[in-house]
């Protein structure tokens, strides 16, 4: 039997330090941890929540109590963490160029001379950071094998054919490996050392060393001539190298900083397994271990071996005490919880993508001129001098809090048709006179008679000894414009010359631009450009002239007389100083544009950091949703519209107090990540799956966020189809908005939403595991593992389920450990739906057909099929097709396995194996034949 309760220890952050608290947590009493989504239908995660009970007879936690010695040390939202000491350890890398890797000496069984499949699983710390990760590299004796690396994402892996540095080969992956902190992942190398016209290298990610299917990260790799893979005799190493950690390009990299927890070697891509090394074979604070293939490990330098788990990181937002009626036993029943409660507590919603971004990158003076409606001025956003304006008095001023650049944008002053004005601005007294600046502002219409200057005054004192250099950018709306004209003015003595000529700038109309004049003064002249919505329009050099700093900037307005042309009103805002560390122009105008088409995982990570938070992503960026604009929204709702788009899980991540983002394309085809035999005993109860219509979407209707018309998918025949019963279930329509980067996108979101919405199986929404049952505690390891997104495999249900395995996602779960049990809760919906076609993939490369028939009726026991397609293709043959036998067909509740399929017309007989899934049954002409798993086109 197992003991409970189990091996719990907390702590809290205390004067910049993890301080112990486990001796104080009542053992009668159960710790709960709440995490993810709370049921099926649930849009968005909520905070991960904990419950637990601290002995306060000594009145330590107390934070008000004079005689507590953590007064003052802790409080509202001291950080907390808490976990197990349970279960098979790993090796844990602190990284940097201290020395800590397993190891193991020279061996026959590291020899690899022919192709090379090598697969690690590992865990992180930052996977953007560059880093070892494993090697068999000896470089001061001539015995240079292999090394795999990470260098700012990209896998590199560094071969030698025959043991010499001048003969070593570097390739790298064409795609980022892209992972959330701490996230644990398997990661593949294979080279085929002869093609027969030079190598090919690949890259892959995946679950486990065991995968049987892996996804290919980048594409692959070729190369000549031939190579291979020099054997050599050093020693292999999983984490750091004790004589060998460089950059392809011979500087020093830093070692593994994370956790190590297999390592497979293979003799030939998919051949004979050489080296299998597995921590699970290691004791907790051991020094050495002995793989499954008979090769003993150690552990070098500061690497340790642990099984400390951590189960929730958070923050205590109250410290609530509590008595008996005797008043001597005294508590503390806290609730440490997740950071997205602290970021939930408020809503005022955020400022614009532009305001947020420009705060962000610090700039020297900017005035948003977002000021309300009963403003005279335009306040600094950085505390500077305010911006004031200068009119006739017959003159109309710009209104504050009336202008518009974009829906997005908060009002900015607006510029009224048919007046003139201006509006000036003294910029902040910068130590670099001579040193790189630009200046930007953000327009919106005028039509075409929009007409003006952007002027800017730099430092000089207006003397013949020290010219002061006055630029002057003229709008022409009329012909689409910029002119750019510098006036040299001393004392006596000025000159005028043209700079830019008049240039296309496309800046006059009812969408938001971006205008930015950038000036980079050399030892005597000044470089020049000016962009435009991010692109060059203008550069050269002022010859003789060396700029200083600008002094006065001032943006003035008026209007010409041009019969039947037309004028209309401005918006008018965010002038801004940056020095030579700003951010381009191409960054301030995406910013201004709301970001459109940022993938989702980058707006959660950029997002979060502007408001001082870590989230990271996990899933390819190249397979990552294209977002819309990024409207005025509160954080939190702005992260879970960005998580919504990608359809994945945005959390708190289990072990730091961070945000992480699990994108829809990690979601696809998975492996299991646990297998639960329920015959088995290894469910619990409750267990109450249901066969309903509580998901079902049979009409679904997608508008894209500032877009066009809705997107709309339903689905027209089938059982779950829009058709009233017996043909269908009748109309289930949803209409929803999504921040989508086009309108296309809307019909692909549209009909992800109606392919979800039309599964039709039992759904499984609770599963519950008894830790403590010794058959489920075996599997502790990969339990613990499991996390939001991740597939469970539900295997010898009762019959009356079905006869098939079921497979489903974890969307959230919630875990007691105490005296009197320990058991965890998965709240799931179906993974079936997320099966993608892979091309190329034994097990997801082949797609169903557009419909087939049986042609005949068919006994239980009979073998020949015949069939008949009434789709557009029918099914592949046996004699022209022969490396694609066997596959499995579905007809009603029997799986067949076809081993061979006659004809080459929409009539075709197979050749079948009956009753695969244990279920043999008579079938009458005319049923469906499907394929037994299908595959669906991603997202």
């Amino acid at each position: 039997m197992v003991s409970l309760p189990p091996d719990i220890w907390a702590e809290l952050y205390v004067d910049g330090a993890w301080a112990p608290v486990s001796g104080h947590l009542r053992q009668t009493s159960p710790v709960t941890i709440t995490r993810g989504l709370s049921s099926e239908s649930a849009s968005a995660a909520e905070p991960t929540a904990c419950e637990c009970v601290l002995d306060n007879r000594a009145g330590i936690y107390s934070p008000r109590n004079p005689r507590s010695p953590l007064r003052g040390k802790i409080g509202r939202n001291t950080p907390m963490r808490l976990g197990y000491e349970v279960g098979s350890p790993w090796a844990e890398f602190d990284g940097g160029l201290t020395y800590n890797s397993l190891f193991v000496n020279d061996n026959p069984a590291l020899d690899i001379t022919g192709d090379f499949d090598l697969r690690i699983d590992l865990a992180l710390e930052d996977w953007a950071e560059s880093q070892m990760l494993a090697l068999r590299y000896v470089p001061t004796s001539s015995n240079e094998s292999w090394a795999l690396e990470i260098l700012d994402g990209i896998l590199t892996f560094i071969w030698s054919p025959n043991g010499l540095f001048a003969s070593r080969i570097t390739r790298q992956a064409t795609e980022a490996v892209k992972g959330y902190h701490g996230q644990r992942m398997a990661l593949r190398v294979t080279l085929d050392i002869n093609t027969g016209s030079g190598y090919e290298l690949r890259f892959y990610t995946g679950r486990t060393v065991t995968d049987t299917e892996w996804n290919l990260l980048g594409e692959p790799l070729t190369g000549t001539p031939a190579t291979g893979v020099y054997a050599g005799s050093g020693y292999m190493e999983f984490g750091g190298g004790f004589a060998y950690n460089a950059t392809p390009a011979g500087g020093s990299l830093n070692r593994m900083r994370g956790r190590a927890y297999a390592l497979q070697l293979r003799d030939g891509i998919g051949g004979t397994i050489k080296v299998d090394m597995s921590t699970r074979s290691a004791t907790p604070g051991g020094t050495t271990f002995v793989d499954s293939t008979g090769l003993t490990w150690s552990r070098g330098g500061d690497a340790v071996l642990t099984n400390r788990h951590v189960r929730m990181s958070g923050e205590v937002p109250a410290w609530p005490p509590t008595r008996d009626l005797s008043g001597n036993d005294t508590t503390v029943e806290i609730t440490p919880s997740g950071v997205m409660r602290r970021m939930a507590a408020g809503n005022k919603p955020v400022d614009s993508a532009l305001l947020r971004y420009i705060k962000t990158h610090q700039p020297v003076e900017c005035w948003p001129l977002t000021d309300g409606e009963q403003s005279r001025v335009g306040q600094s956003l950085v505390g500077g001098k305010p911006m004031r304006q200068i009119i006739a008095s017959s003159d109309t001023p710009a209104v504050f809090g009336k202008g518009t650049l974009a829906d997005w944008i908060e009002p900015v002053i607006q510029i009224l048709p048919d007046v003139t004005g201006a509006i000036q601005g003294e910029c902040p007294v910068t130590a670099g006179t001579s040193a790189m600046w630009s200046l930007d502002f953000c327009v919106r219409g005028g039509g075409n008679e929009s007409a003006g200057t952007f002027e800017i005054y730099d430092a000089g004192a207006q003397s013949d000894t020290d010219n002061q250099a006055q630029f002057r950018l003229i709008f022409d709306g009329n012909n689409d414009l910029l002119t750019l004209i510098l006036d040299m003015v001393g004392e006596s003595t000025s000159s005028s010359s043209l700079v830019m000529a008049g240039t296309p700038a496309a800046i006059y109309d009812e969408q938001p631009h971006h205008v930015r004049i950038t000036m980079d003064p050399q030892a005597s002249s000044t470089l020049w450009s000016v962009y435009a919505d991010g692109r060059l329009i203008g550069s050269g050099t002022i010859p003789s002239i060396v700029i200083k700093a600008p002094r006065v900037v001032r943006f003035n307005w008026g209007f010409l007389s041009l019969t039947g042309q037309t004028m209309t009103e401005r918006g008018l805002g965010y002038i801004t100083l940056w020095d030579g560390t700003g951010p381009s122009a191409e960054s301030v105008y995406s910013a201004l544009m709301g970001f459109i088409g940022e993938p989702a995982g980058d707006r959660i990570e950029r997002l979060a950091a502007e408001a001082g938070y870590v989230a990271t992503a996990a899933g390819e960026t190249s397979l990552q949703e294209p977002m819309g604009i990024q409207g005025r929204k509160t954080l939190l709702d702005l992260l879970n519209e960005a998580n919504s788009t990608d359809m994945g899980y945005l959390l708190e991540a289990r072990d730091r107090n961070e945000l992480i983002h699990r994108g829809h394309s990690t979601l696809w085809n998975q492996p299991p990540a646990v297998v639960l035999d329920f015959s088995a005993g290894l469910i619990s109860s409750p267990f109450r799956p249901v066969d309903d219509d509580k998901l079902t979407e049979n009409d679904v209707s997608v508008r894209r966020e500032y877009g066009a018309v809705p997107a709309r998918q339903v689905l027209e025949e089938g059982e779950l189809s829009v058709q009233d019963y017996p043909n269908g279930v009748g109309r289930y329509d949803n209409e929803y908005t999504y921040s989508l980067a086009t309108d296309a996108q809307a019909g692909h979101v549209a009909s992800m939403r109606l392919h979800l919405g039309t599964y039709n199986g039992v759904r499984y929404s609770r599963i519950t595991l008894d830790l403590a049952n010794p058959r489920v505690h075996q599997m502790l390891d990969d339990i613990l593992r499991i996390d939001c997104g991740d597939k469970l495999r539900l295997t010898g249900l009762p019959e009356d389920h079905g006869p098939d395995d079921v497979d489903v996602l974890v969307q959230g779960y919630t875990e007691e450990a105490g005296p009197d049990a320990w058991r965890i809760t998965f709240n799931c919906v179906p993974a079936e739906p997320w099966t993608a076609l892979v091309l190329g993939s034994t097990a997801y490369g082949r797609l169903d057909t557009g419909g087939c028939v049986l042609a005949e009726d068919l006994t239980a026991t009979e073998t020949d099929v015949d069939v008949t397609t009434t789709g557009t293709r029918r099914w592949v043959d046996s004699a022209t097709f022969p490396d694609e036998f066997p596959f499995d067909v579905r007809i009603g509740e029997e799986v067949m396995r076809v081993t061979a399929c006659t004809g080459t017309t929409a009539s075709q007989t197979f050749t079948v194996v009956r009753a695969v899934n244990g279920v043999a049954l008579t079938h009458s002409a005319g049923a469906d034949v499907r394929l037994a798993t299908p595959v669906y086109l991603g997202l």
